[in-house]
């Protein structure tokens, strides 16, 4: 058998029983102490930002950790007020209601104003503002990162991914209804819907307009429920005002349960090797979509 040796010289030469020469030393070329120092060197260099779970693929700007600062504080500001709206309706549904934006506040500012009297129309537009205060944030992101910062707001399961990709598909397509659909009282994700717009590159002058109107829009219809309701709700509102420290407490007892439960889930899929990339509060992370600035009550 005759093979071939790369040359050495200015000619190649072909030898018949080429001969194997063991190296002197036989871990020579096995991976050694040396090179695992190495490898944990270079993995101590890789920068804080250069990381999968983090939305931008570079050097964060300032635009770029100004929008995760607000996304972060989005979710913090959702958390604090879970607890905080049982005990604002109970002392002022339209206090309630201009600073959160909540269904049940409004309805319940309806009812309040018709029994009471009060400026409806003040009400209405602080609430109806109130809403869709932090739509901005999320329109920014999707500008800012494009799709990473979708695959964060999808979450880590698979089923909030498969309505995430459902949630994107229609926001392309038909965006102001999405927009519309993010106000209902179903499992649409705002956050998605809105990031998806800025992904598309609309800008802020077209994405803001229909936002408020439809905002509007739903405002006025739980507000005229509450109306329409009337003294019954004015009832329901001052029984509830009661025992409303006992609901902080369930909701507390809830929201610690809650987290508990998520945590157990994180530990569990990291254990599989299955867990997804998370963000801050508010984004996929420890808030989870609290801090989605849409109708959570």
């Amino acid at each position: 058998m005759r093979i071939f040796v790369e040359p050495t010289g200015r000619d190649a030469e072909y030898v018949d029983d080429p001969v194997v020469v063991p190296p002197d030393n036989p871990a020579e070329g096995a991976p050694g102490p040396d090179d695992a120092a190495d490898s944990v060197t270079v993995a101590e260099d890789k920068p804080w930002w250069d990381d999968p779970s983090l939305p931008w693929r570079h050097k964060p700007t300032r635009a770029d950790l100004a929008c995760w600062a607000w996304i972060a504080a989005v979710g913090i500001y959702g958390i604090a007020l879970l607890p905080l709206r049982t005990i604002l309706i109970g002392w002022s549904p339209p206090a309630a209601a201009m600073i959160t934006g909540g269904r049940t506040s409004v309805v319940a500012t309806g009812a309040w104003v018709r029994v009471g009297g009060g400026p409806l129309i003040v009400y209405w537009l602080v609430a109806s503002l109130s809403l869709v205060k932090f739509s901005w944030v999320y329109w920014w992101a999707g500008r800012l990162w494009g799709t990473g910062i979708l695959d964060i707001f999808a979450g880590k399961s698979a089923r909030a991914r498969r309505r995430a990709d459902r949630a994107v598909r229609l926001t392309n397509r038909f965006a102001v209804l999405a927009i519309f659909l993010t106000f209902l009282p179903i499992p649409f994700p705002m956050p998605i819907v809105f990031a998806a717009i800025g992904v598309a590159g609309k800008s802020l002058a077209r994405f803001l307009p229909p936002v408020i109107i439809v905002s509007l829009l739903y405002q006025a219809g739980y507000l005229a429920l509450g109306w329409w309701i009337g003294e019954p709700a004015v009832a329901i509102v001052n029984l509830y005002a009661k025992y409303m420290w006992y609901v902080m407490v369930v909701v507390l007892v809830g929201m610690i349960a809650t987290w508990w439960w998520r945590q157990r889930q994180v530990r569990a899929a990291e254990a599989d090797g299955t867990a997804g990339p998370s963000g801050p509060a508010g984004a996929g992370g420890p808030a989870g979509t609290a801090g989605t600035g849409g109708q959570s009550d």
